[in-house]
């Protein structure tokens, strides 16, 4: 998995868009075809991200649809369901099923890290993670089809009633704009620095109904069974360094606190990481200094300040470990990353 994945739950509702017409019109002996076509029957499947690209570009040029990937905020199909879904709309309110959701996402794709916000004026953002390839077109039909999907869970979750406020996009305004407030019913906003979904907060604690907690019980054991085997099968690492960077876990925390975070025991931890041939030592210490050299050069904030921001005891624990990792202290970072002024040359 380390190409990248998508969940087949997340194809297949285009499939059943398209009909049967488009393998009728597809050799029957295209490798990608007949390779997704056997994952396809268990939607917990993950696909490996060039064939699940190959198969949406197929889709759309066969069927002539651009706008496949924006699918309306209505349909549902019991085939098309995984187990994160299942523990979604069991929830007995929004809140908890975001908590899952945002816990969960990476079983739907390797880069669908979700962050849930709340801003000042009560607006919950549902937050995807922006990539630079946002430009890219398979990109941009990958973000389609996990906002067309979100909206769906919402949508079967609290019904019709729910009111999305709006949807932002970190790309260009496409050809067929119309079709995503058409589809998703709300207004979408383009060239945005968010990737979200927005509504009020007044939804969060909206009494849905009451699931029998055992069913609950036993539907987020089985997520986090699968979530553990995820963890366990890609680069534990990456995603270590993610959830950090993300700080869904604290810079301090220590083994027991991440292990219980991805579901595995701390032994358990450190063989996956020995393997990797990294330690959690030097993961939280790489996430460090990644995070002291963006606000060295993007704030004004001072070098103590910096330190004690990333859970450092103070500025000469940073020099210390700058120096140490790439041979410079924060001062002189600070220092050679500056925009300096423009030269004129004379021709």
């Amino acid at each position: 998995m380390e190409q990248g994945y998508l969940s087949t739950a997340l194809i297949r509702p285009l499939l059943e868009a398209t009909g049967s017409a488009f393998f009728n019109e597809m050799d029957e002996h295209s490798d990608v075809v007949q390779r997704v076509l056997k994952q396809l029957r268990d939607p917990d499947t993950l696909i490996n991200k060039s064939d699940a690209d190959s198969l949406i570009t197929q889709l759309i040029q066969t069927t002539g649809d651009e706008a496949l990937c924006v699918q309306p905020t209505h349909r549902f199909s019991t085939h098309s369901s995984c187990q994160l879904q299942h523990l979604f709309l069991c929830c007995n309110t929004l809140r908890e099923a975001l908590y899952y959701l945002e816990k969960f996402s990476p079983l739907l794709s390797d880069q669908l890290e979700v962050q849930v916000t709340r801003t000042r004026d009560n607006t919950i953002k549902v937050k995807l993670p922006v990539s630079d390839d946002y430009i890219l077109t398979s990109e941009r039909h990958r973000t389609e089809i996990i906002i067309s999907t979100l909206l769906n869970w919402l949508r079967q979750l609290c019904g019709t009633e729910l009111q999305i406020s709006a949807i932002t996009l970190p790309f260009p305004e496409t050809q067929y704009r119309s079709q995503y407030e058409k589809s998703w019913r709300t207004q979408v906003g383009f060239n945005d620095p968010e990737c979200s979904i927005q509504f009020h907060s007044q939804w969060l604690d909206e009494g849905l109904h009451n699931t029998n907690p055992h069913i609950l019980k036993m539907m987020k054991r089985e997520v986090e069974e699968r979530y553990r085997k995820l963890a366990r099968s890609g680069s534990l690492a990456e995603r270590i360094r993610k959830a950090l960077s993300q700080n869904k876990i604290r810079l301090n925390a220590n083994q027991q606190e991440v292990a219980d975070y991805f579901h595995i025991s701390a032994r358990t931890l450190n063989r996956h990481l020995h393997k990797e041939e990294t330690s959690l030592k030097q993961i939280i210490t790489d996430v460090r200094v990644d995070t002291a050299k963006r606000l060295l050069v993007s704030s004004s904030d001072s070098i103590e300040q910096i330190a004690l921001h990333i859970g450092l005891s103070g500025r000469r624990t940073l020099d210390r470990i700058f120096i140490k990792e790439i041979n410079q202290s924060p001062a002189q970072y600070r220092q050679s990353h500056k925009s300096g002024p423009l030269m004129v040359v004379n021709g």
